[in-house]
């Protein structure tokens, strides 16, 4: 691509010359010369074409003279450096455009050698110049999107931004029914109150050290361990989840008479490696995950509903918990999309209650049986589970769990897969 150079000048022969000494420049399109007979024509060509950072101009012109020229060209907004070109006799006003902001001059009758030179070192202070403000924009753009430590961090090591493989905790969160509920609240409405949910739920993100990567409709992205490393990154995560439920039931009530009915979140939480990087444009930064990690997450997410339960995590997240914390494993699943069965747990919030940690013992009997093939006495106990019932009323994962059972003692195969069930989409 060209440079663009403008000259403002009203000699005649000027833009003859100008060709003529640079044409194979012209030729190998290094740069490209845009012509002005005054101040006033200067000014339009500038407005119309943005790119040229460089202007080279006369002083005395007809209609509107350098001086003023200059003076208008610093109210456009944008890196454009000026070089006066005048006879040596106009010093005085040389030196008020200089005063004035001009970059640098020349004197006529010009040297074109000198005139080359001081183009060149023109055209490299304005490329340095965009260049700087390019990375304030960049920068700008990442003191937005990150904590102000975490971004005081990048600034002083800016590879940390580069594409790479890392092991990452991925959160993706989903309001339920938001569509019907979007529906009848309206715009103005429903705007209000996904901001309201937001600033909860992303707070409680940051509180626990977590990157928010996206917001998607009613929905959160968030992740840890990147772009820089974290301990115990998925005992962070699922922290952060507990918390997000726990504002659930504050929102759900300063909405009561707007909302009419339940606020219901529903998380999923996975870990592994996962593709990070700024896979954003000059125009908008965008660093964040992708690959198999991010999009089990979500499957994961979506499972939650099926289960009845507001947050599952992975296996894979589950093993970097303490053996105390409150989880039960619910099984496994075989996921749209997901080449091997996942195994799926329960989040519970902490301290569990007596009857919660009595469901999960009892439930986890249950399921062991399932898998060890004794389906009859695995029967035995989740019909005696869904007769005591569990404290908070959910007995989807016993019924779930239950017509497998049932399945595998009314349809009995040779060969057993002890996933729960499978999803075609």
């Amino acid at each position: 691509m060209p440079t663009k150079v403008l000259i403002a000048d009203d000699e005649p022969d000027l833009e003859l010359l100008i060709r003529q000494r640079f044409h194979k420049q012209i030729r190998q399109k290094i740069y490209e010369f845009t012509f002005a007979q005054n101040g006033e024509e200067a000014l339009e060509k500038l407005q119309e074409d943005t790119e040229i950072g460089v202007v080279m101009t006369d002083l005395n012109m007809p209609v509107m003279d350098g001086l003023t020229l200059l003076s208008r060209i610093g109210s456009l907004s944008r890196t454009i450096k000026v070089v006066i070109v005048s006879a040596y006799g106009d010093m005085q006003n040389i030196r008020t455009a200089m005063n004035r902001g001009a970059y640098d001059f020349l004197t006529k009758p010009i040297d074109f050698e000198d005139f080359e030179v001081t183009m060149q070192k023109t055209i490299q202070e304005v490329t340095l110049l965009e260049e700087a403000q390019r990375a304030h924009q960049r920068w700008a753009a990442v003191r937005q999107f990150f904590s102000p430590g975490l971004a005081e961090q990048l600034e002083r090591n800016p590879a940390l931004l580069e594409g790479r493989n890392q092991d990452v905790t991925i959160l993706v969160s989903d309001l339920r029914g938001f569509s019907s509920l979007a529906e009848r609240l309206g715009a103005q409405q429903t705007c209000r109150l996904v901001q309201d949910m937001m600033e909860r739920l992303s707070n409680r993100i940051v509180e626990y050290d977590g990157l928010i990567v996206d917001y998607v409709g009613d929905g959160i992205l968030a992740m840890w361990n990147a772009p820089v490393s974290q301990e115990n990154h998925p005992l962070l995560a699922c922290r952060a989840a507990l918390a997000m439920l726990q504002e659930m039931p504050a929102l759900a009530a300063d909405w009561q008479n707007v909302v009419e009915g339940p606020l219901t979140l529903g998380i999923g939480v996975n870990t592994g490696v996962a593709q990070v990087g700024n896979t954003g444009s000059t125009r908008k930064f965008k660093y964040g995950p992708h690959g198999h990690t991010v999009n089990l997450a979500s499957r994961v997410q979506d499972q939650s509903k099926r289960f009845g339960t507001p947050l599952l995590i992975t296996g894979a997240t589950r093993s970097h918990l303490p053996e105390d914390f409150p989880v039960c494993r619910l099984g496994m699943a075989r996921l749209a999309g997901i080449a091997n069965p996942v195994k799926l747990y329960e989040l519970h919030s902490t301290p569990p209650a007596e009857s919660w940690l009595a469901y999960r013992d009892a439930y986890e009997s249950a399921l062991a049986m399932f898998e060890a093939r004794r389906f009859a006495e695995a029967q035995e106990t989740l019909v005696s589970m869904l007769d005591t019932r569990r404290a908070d009323g959910n007995v989807v994962p016993v019924k779930l769990l239950l017509e497998r059972v049932s399945e595998c003692l009314n349809q009995p195969r040779t060969t057993f897969d002890p996933a729960l069930y499978w999803t075609a989409h």
